[in-house]
């Protein structure tokens, strides 16, 4: 392809109400966009690192961006998709959501000259439709009645607390709805063994981050103790790492935010791990908007992920569309590229 122009864009974005990273809540969202253009067609990215929990800043990817463009201006022959991934390499080399950002343009462009959606370029064999979870918020957009699977993040060490907190909703929704509970590793050890017990009774598909992940020992003392699966969060954005959790037995399901991870390439060998050492993978947005969500579904898509997975199921912002979920469903759209 012969790239015309580059564009770089920042924006900043009000969240319709106060969103929780980890334990912290935030009212804005910032982050970049990425333009790559051709005479007749572009491809687009979103860059969006998360405050103390990415491993670049918000102007790191911003300078990431700006080394991309650099290397690609007053270029005027034919670039292989294979030398845009590598400068992805390149420029994205620890700053994950710059490679993410780069790798969806370029993907995106790619598969529209393909006459393919961004999954079927990715994998012929990609399904077209995908599961999503609902997640308890007050701007929700998966109905009640639609729900399959029901996040709920809890901030409470209480057994009385946390079991009012889904009496609660369970008045609301269906009693065969299976909930995840994310305590965002509020609980101890000790606590944590005893709520794992208590919750026994409720169908339960898994109990997310319920430690800090600084002691994997003591994780892997409390899936020993549990009859309901653990899933870890928290530090799933280095494949070293992924590797020591499983090493260690610390978890049953792996909750990965590829914003976080880098590239499909990065995301790709995480997804190999698991399916190696039966692991079960979740992937979620980070509660970018609709640019970052769209290529989080055609990842989803193409690497064939059954699980109820986190994206398009909270209006965040009051200019991003809502996209239609049907029965905890997406249907990834045959129009080529991303769709934007």
């Amino acid at each position: 392809m012969i790239i015309k122009n580059i564009e770089i864009k920042e924006y900043q974005k009000t969240f319709l109400s106060k969103t929780y990273f980890g334990k912290e809540l935030f009212d804005i969202r910032k982050g970049w966009y990425l333009k790559i253009k051709t005479e007749e067609k572009f491809g687009i990215g979103e860059a969006a690192p998360i405050p103390f929990m990415s491993k670049e800043s918000h102007a790191d990817a911003g300078y990431a961006l700006d080394g991309f463009k650099i290397a690609l201006q007053d270029i005027d022959y034919d670039v292989s998709i294979e030398e845009l991934l590598l400068l992805s390499d390149v420029h994205g080399f620890n700053n994950p959501s710059a490679k993410f950002a780069i790798q969806s343009a370029v993907y995106d462009l790619e598969s529209q000259f393909q006459n393919k959606t961004v999954s079927q370029f990715l994998n012929s064999q990609s399904s077209n439709k995908i599961n999503i979870n609902t997640l308890v918020h007050e701007n929700s957009i998966i109905t009640n009645d639609n729900t399959k699977v029901l996040k709920i993040k809890i901030h409470s060490n209480s057994i009385y607390e946390i079991k009012d907190s889904i009496d609660q909703l369970l008045d609301t929704y269906s009693n065969d709805v299976k909930l995840r509970i994310d305590f965002n590793g509020c609980l101890d050890l000790v606590k944590g063994i005893r709520i794992c017990k208590e919750l026994e009774s409720y169908n339960i598909d898994y109990i997310e981050q319920p430690l800090a992940m600084d002691n994997l020992d003591d994780l892997y003392e409390l899936r020993m103790h549990s009859n309901i699966p653990i899933a870890a969060d928290e530090g799933l954005f280095d494949y070293n790492f992924v590797e020591k959790l499983i090493q260690e037995s610390a978890a049953d399901v792996f909750i990965v935010k590829p914003t976080l991870i880098g590239g499909y390439d990065d995301l790709n060998k995480i997804a190999d791990l698991c399916t190696e050492n039966d692991i079960r993978l979740v992937l979620t947005s980070s509660f970018e908007t609709r640019i970052a969500q769209l290529f989080i579904t055609h990842m989803i898509a193409s690497l064939n992920i059954r699980e109820y997975c986190g994206v398009f199921n909270v209006k965040l912002f009051e200019d991003e569309p809502d996209f239609p979920i049907l029965n905890s469903q997406y249907i990834i759209s045959e129009k080529p590229g991303l769709n934007i």
